[in-house]
């Protein structure tokens, strides 16, 4: 090999050997030592296969390349040193090199270090296959995505961070009744009602990342424009990609829950209507034998029965209470109310028993508790009557002692906010106690002490469970401390808030003295009730009477009622015959059953709305009040959406029925005795013939919608001065002064007006003479309407 093509392989990385024949060193390039780590020693004549252990078994190879049968032989080696250093990698070429005399010929190695080649190789296959690797799994992931999307039993879908939909899940296109093609790209509000909308507007300004949204319920809209009730989620993505950045929407078809829902509260008020009407008649029919002359004997059997069937009547509203709790169904009110009424009116009603069997009944007051808070007045009685009840029920002798306290009494002030506290109620009884490994279980449903309790105490063992979900609804909660034989201590706790004070009603500094109250009655319960009420109402309004009522005990009991206080009634079986004698007779007031065959009350109320004033006897139309066994919330809206002017559950309590004829009686007597005319009401009637474009029904419209809504506006009005919300305050008195404006209800106006100043300077001074107003002038025009 001459200078030339040695230089040119030394520049070209590549080192070489030549050998002969025999596979002997000819001659070797420095270089090829230096990278090869070959030793010195190593010389021509040495065999070339001890130098490249990659030569042995080729001898072959080389015989063919000496005879011409093959013009060249590649392969590749490695050295790995001893010292662990990393490998050389080699590329070997094995040629003919013919001299120039052609006299002989010998063999050229060429050897190139191709380490570094060989390394970026290996890591691009290392990557190529990393690179499969990942894209195999994200091709799976994509797979397992997909079959979860799939086999979610509610509705996703995805949208952009502006609200496109850009993915959705099969569920989602049956729910929907579109296919994936069809809301690509569509605003997912074109889905969705306005109540998620609103959400969807306010999540769209919330950067908070995984920030998780509230479930709320609403409805979605299909494709063919049906309404689904659906229970509606949903949670921001956010990734670096912007691209993947968005939100995802979990909708739940709540159809058959719903359904069911319905169909439970249906069963639930058959059941309660087809119980209680039956109880009702045992119960009413004991309450008048109780009025008559009895012998003692026979008064003692009457009362047995009239107690038993009461306390029947409770065991049912039990179960009616538990299943609307169980349900998410039951609703608290939230009405300012008197506390230490609340509480007295609780002892009062459970004075008699505790004097009947010898028990000192006790109330311990804490001169800091707030008078008025804000709550459910009825719920909280109620938790206070079963617990009292219950103490009495289990103490044979001693005492029992209530006692109310506030447990931050720094946070109740007397400022112009309204503030949260605590109120922690207290029932001591001396009786039998409780063993403590049975304390879990009083709060469970279905569940007593044991078996002998129920057997001499009776009870469902549904009355603490109530107490206790009710105190939790009330923002509190309910336990127990008690020692056998010694008596038991059953605590509960509410949140509340407090409406302070007038500062001319409170006592020195704003305390009150600490008071014990001892709750004395005098007789039996069922004597002193019958001795301390006197119904005979040689004053009551004399009204004309039509009771509605299809079952023969409930006429008789109604009758004997009404005769008691003072009336008399004629009867109706059913609807259709009610709406036959009132075109026959003038009635003022229509006592109407609910259920009724042939022709029910809520469509005869219906009807009777329906009719014109002139239809009927007396010339206008009677005020309808319901009377009926179905005891559930909803059943009383739905008598007052049918029209019905106010509700009465069975079985009537005389008081009950006396206040309403009473409050009832005075307004159809006010009615009649008044004159009214176009002048002695407080309405710009040029104003509103303007309006009505002298259309008379379209005026008697108008009136009637502006009463509807001023009567609720002011008892929101009344909320609002008792919370001291002024700023609601100064919006209804805004909405009623625009209102009558427009009406041309002037004074009204005016006194709206000096409302919602007082609003503006947080001032409630004479806000009650301008609600009196504002009530009166209502009333007014309420009557004129039902004159007319």
């Amino acid at each position: 090999m001459n200078l030339i093509s040695s230089n040119v392989l030394s520049v070209s990385g590549i080192e070489y050997l030549i050998i002969d024949d025999s596979l002997k060193i000819i001659k070797i390039s420095v270089g090829l030592i230096d990278f090869a780590d070959i030793a010195d020693e190593v010389k021509p004549g040495d065999d070339v296969r001890i130098l490249f252990p990659e030569l042995q078994g080729l001898e072959d190879v080389f015989d063919a390349i000496q005879q011409g049968e093959q013009n060249s032989f590649e392969l590749k080696g490695i050295r790995r040193s001893p010292d662990q250093a990393p490998p050389l990698y080699i590329d070997i070429c094995i040629t003919k090199n013919i001299h120039k005399d052609n006299s002989s010929s010998s063999l050229i190695i060429l050897v190139q270090n191709v380490t570094e080649r060989m390394v970026l190789e290996q890591s691009l296959f290392q990557g190529a296959n990393e690179a499969n690797l990942l894209l195999r799994n994200l091709k799976a992931s994509k797979q397992y995505i997909d079959q979860i999307l799939t086999s979610m039993p509610d509705a996703l879908l995805v949208t952009t961070l502006s609200g496109n939909i850009k993915k959705l899940n099969p569920i989602a296109q049956g729910l929907l009744e579109y296919n994936e093609a069809e809301l690509i790209g569509q605003p997912i509000t074109k889905v969705l009602n306005k109540v998620a909308n609103i959400e969807i507007t306010n999540i769209s300004q919330n950067t908070e990342v995984n920030y998780l949204g509230k479930e709320l319920e609403t409805v979605c809209y299909t494709k063919s424009g049906k309404t689904i009730p659906v229970d509606f989620s949903y949670s921001i993505i956010q990734t670096e990609i912007e691209h993947f950045q968005g939100y995802v929407y979990i909708l739940r078809d709540m159809t058959e829950r719903k359904q069911a829902e319905l169909a439970k509260q249906q069963f639930l008020a058959m059941i309660s209507h087809e119980v209680r009407t039956p109880i009702t008649s045992v119960t009413g029919m004991a309450s008048l034998l109780l009025d008559s002359k009895l012998t003692d004997e026979q008064q003692d059997f009457v009362k047995t029965i009239y107690i038993s069937g009461n306390s029947l009547l409770k065991i049912i509203n039990d179960f009616l209470d538990f299943s609307k709790i169980q349900s998410g169904n039951l609703e608290l009110e939230e009405q300012p109310f008197v506390l230490r009424n609340c509480i007295n009116q609780a002892l009062n009603l459970l004075a008699p028993k505790a004097q009947e069997k010898g028990l000192k009944l006790t109330f311990l007051d804490d001169p800091k508790l707030p008078t008025m808070i804000v709550g459910d007045i009825t719920r909280l009685r109620q938790v206070l009557i079963n617990l009292i009840s219950n103490a009495i029920k289990f103490t044979k002798t001693g005492s029992i002692e209530v006692s109310v306290i506030t447990r931050n009494p720094s946070e109740i002030s007397h400022s112009t906010t309204v503030n949260i506290c605590e109120i922690q109620f207290s029932i001591k009884d001396t009786g039998i106690g409780i063993p403590r490994d049975r304390l879990e279980r009083l709060f469970k449903a279905f569940s007593q002490v044991n078996s002998s309790i129920t057997r001499e105490y009776g009870g469902t063992g549904l009355g603490l469970a109530i107490c206790k979900q009710l105190c939790e609804l009330m923002g509190g909660r309910i336990w127990v401390e008690s020692q056998l034989d010694v008596g038991s201590t059953f605590y509960f706790t509410i949140t509340a808030s407090v409406i302070p004070e007038e500062s001319e009603v409170r006592t020195h500094n704003g305390l009150r003295p600490s008071t014990l109250t001892e709750f004395r009655s005098h007789g039996s319960g069922m004597e002193n009730y019958q001795n301390n009420c006197d119904f005979s109402t040689p004053d009551c309004p004399k009204l004309r009477i039509l009771l509605t009522e299809d079952n023969l005990v409930n006429q008789k009991i109604a009758l004997k009622q009404l005769k008691n206080l003072g009336y008399s009634a004629d009867i109706a079986n059913n609807g259709k015959e009610a709406l036959e004698v009132l075109e026959k007779n003038p009635y003022d007031l229509i006592l109407m059953d609910c259920q009724m065959p042939i022709l029910d009350g809520l469509e005869t109320t219906k009807e009777i709305h329906r009719w014109q004033e002139s239809q009927f006897a007396s010339g206008r139309r009677p005020v309808v009040i319901a009377m009926t066994a179905n005891a559930m919330k909803e059943d009383k809206q739905m008598c007052l959406d049918a029209g019905m002017d106010d509700y009465l559950t069975k079985p009537v309590m005389k008081e009950d029925l006396a206040a309403m004829l009473e409050h009832w009686g005075s307004i159809i007597i006010r009615v009649k005795q008044t004159n009214f005319s176009l002048v002695d009401l407080p309405i710009d009637w040029e104003r509103l013939h303007q309006l009505s474009e002298n259309n008379p029904e379209f005026e008697t419209e108008l009136l009637q919608i502006f009463v509807e809504d001023m009567q609720a506006r002011i008892e929101v009005i009344k909320m609002a001065i008792a919370a001291l919300d002024f700023e609601q305050l100064a919006l209804e008195a805004h909405q009623i002064k625009g209102a009558s404006a427009n009406m041309g209800v002037t004074t009204m106006h005016q006194a709206a007006e000096k409302l919602e100043q007082l609003a503006h300077h947080q001032e409630r001074r004479g806000s009650n003479n301008l609600i009196s107003e504002l009530e009166e002038f209502v009333e007014r025009i309420q009557e004129f309407l039902m004159a007319k």
